[in-house]
């Protein structure tokens, strides 16, 4: 359904995300992994293009290497189109990739694999070394150029009037996503509830952003407090999530309730004047909220969960290339598989109420599996979630096909922090 000849309404963006609903056998498991670039002789950050090392040679080699189509904005290159994926550029010109939707884990792992391995060539080929942490642990972000596509240029002055470190959160930080389907409105609600309520679990378990501007920051995920300082009205977890009665409803509510940040017109992205996207759809005539509007709204709410027309994981810092695998093979294990969800969301009750989960979110970010998670210590949770994960993986969740890769993968994060997967 078109979006310009629709006027939008409640109910038809209710509709939206209650159309994306997918039968199981039809699940597929996606994600995202940015990472940031330095020039290996200076250790400076890359400037978009130019003589030495840049963004633009590293675009250039990556479909050199992998194929694809560029993508543009005007007369800039800003990313690629592939069979095997996209990549995308963020504002301080971290590098994302984004996976096609897989239908099994192991198909996801060849993917990411082939995507780091090309990395690795593209380092040695354009001067470039990658930063293996979530945030740039030395470099002042005022020393970091800005990527020249449109909605940077809006969302800088938007963001840093609202938060003291949103200008760090656009150029320094770096992290893996991961996307889930689901199969109805209720299906939508665990999953989303579980994947929120554990997030904390998986901050600590993810965490590797300790160091910035040359020294120790004093917790073991600065990037997660970066979030917290940057827009209140769109990052965190908002209260209503954590209502008896939280629904798919309920989501959209909030999400119209957020201000917006651009509208499409034309030819582009233009500023929507921050006012709440409820507000819009009482416009009419060209002035009319459409679709693309939405869409581009909803990849504003930068939520520890969010949805587009599936759930988005967002908590994990960038992992070192050996544990990134482990993002999307915790997450698959737990939405993926009945018994898992459940055993999943039964752990959350301990911190079912907004600030029980705020208060853990703050010790994994400072503390990482020496913090706490409601009563329980975050490393007796961190061994609970790993266990519920691998049973899921292990007894046929979605996706997981054989489930050794994703078995694997939880087998190095557990070993990386001295836990055991086991029950």
């Amino acid at each position: 359904m078109r979006g310009d000849t629709v006027h939008l309404t409640r109910d038809e963006l209710l509709g939206y995300f209650l159309r994306a609903a997918t039968p199981r056998e039809d699940w597929r498991v996606g994600m995202e992994i940015e990472k940031m670039g330095r020039n290996a002789a200076t250790g400076e950050a890359l400037p978009y293009d130019g003589g030495g090392p840049c963004v633009l040679r590293v675009l250039e080699f990556l479909e050199g290497r992998r194929g694809g189509a560029p993508i543009w904005e005007g007369e800039h290159r800003i990313g690629i189109n592939g069979e095997w994926g996209t990549i995308s550029l963020e504002p301080g010109g971290q590098v994302e990739w984004s996976s096609r939707p897989l239908a099994s884990l192991d198909g996801l792992a060849d993917e990411l694999h082939a995507h780091l391995a090309a990395l690795v060539e593209c380092g040695v080929a354009t001067g470039v070394r990658w930063v293996p942490f979530g945030v740039d642990p030395d470099l002042p972000w005022t020393s970091v150029p800005w990527m020249p596509k449109a909605r940077y240029g809006i969302m800088r002055p938007y963001l840093t009037a609202r938060g003291r470190l949103a200008p760090r959160m656009m150029t320094q930080t770096a992290s893996i996503q991961c996307s889930f389907d689901y199969e109805s409105a209720e299906d939508f609600r665990r999953k989303f509830k579980a994947a929120a309520l554990l997030d904390p679990i998986a901050v600590a378990l993810f965490a590797n952003s300790a160091r910035a501007d040359g020294r120790p920051t004093g917790l073991v995920s600065f990037r997660q407090a970066i979030w917290r300082e940057t827009d209140p009205a769109r990052c965190g977890m908002p209260r209503v999530m954590f209502e008896a009665d939280f629904s798919l409803e309920a989501w959209l509510d909030h999400v119209l309730g957020v201000p917006a940040m651009f509208l499409q017109r034309g030819r582009g992205l233009v500023p929507a004047g921050g006012v709440p996207f409820a507000q819009l759809l009482a416009r009419t005539g060209c002035s009319a909220a459409q679709l693309a509007d939405f869409e581009t709204h909803l990849s504003t709410i930068f939520t520890e969960v969010r949805a587009y027309t599936y759930i988005e994981v967002r908590g994990a810092d960038l992992q070192p290339d050996q544990l990134s695998f482990a993002v999307p093979a915790l997450w698959t294990g737990v939405l993926y598989h009945e018994d898992a969800l459940a055993a999943a969301l039964e752990l959350g009750r301990g911190v079912g109420r907004h600030e029980a989960w705020a208060s853990a979110l703050e010790s994994a970010a400072r503390d990482g599996l020496d913090g706490r998670y409601g009563d329980l210590p975050l490393r007796e949770a961190a061994r609970a979630l790993l266990a519920i994960a691998s049973r899921g993986l292990a007894s046929g969740a979605a996706c997981a096909g054989t489930g050794g890769s994703g078995l694997e993968a939880l087998d190095r994060l557990a070993d990386h922090h001295g836990l055991s997967r086991s029950s």
